[in-house]
């Protein structure tokens, strides 16, 4: 944490911190002045064993959303997981893999087409619920399974 308050003092834009899984490390994120946190788990490729993003976005989306921008990252493959990670708490989503495939398959074309069938996705999770606009989303627009979420570290 030292090293997240010494490049705050240095840089005075925004700031981003990617691996946020537990509640006291968004908050402490947050008093250190970040203006947005990733909720990621790096993969699984280096700890395997811990939960996925979406698990654990309620609970830290409800600790610090209000103070600091909340993205999730990991796991958004469909137009309608972009929409259940809007719905329960994220401000965007990042979007690593579907992209770099599209990018290997096709180019900035692939790319493209990539973003086109996430938008149809959304576009298409957003009409089933009966929504307009992505903002129009919440946490009642998800049904979740009881024992789902995950809070680690409140």
């Amino acid at each position: 944490w030292e090293d997240v308050a010494w490049l705050r003092e240095r840089w005075g834009g925004p700031f981003l911190l990617k691996g946020v899984t537990r509640v006291d490390d968004a908050k402490r994120a947050a008093d250190a002045g970040v203006t947005a946190i990733s909720v990621s788990n790096h993969g699984g490729n280096n700890l395997d064993g811990t939960p996925a993003p979406i698990r654990v976005l309620p609970s830290i989306a409800e600790a610090v959303g209000g103070q600091i921008e909340v993205l999730l990252d990991g796991g958004v493959r469909r137009g309608s997981d972009v929409v259940k990670a809007l719905a329960l708490g994220a401000r965007a989503v990042l979007i690593g893999r579907a992209s770099l495939w599209g990018l290997a398959a096709g180019g900035q074309a692939g790319v493209e087409n990539v973003f086109d069938i996430l938008r149809s996705g959304i576009d298409s999770a957003l009409l089933g619920l009966g929504h307009q606009s992505v903002h129009d989303l919440t946490p009642a627009d998800v049904v979740i399974p009881p024992g789902f979420t995950r809070t680690l570290g409140a």
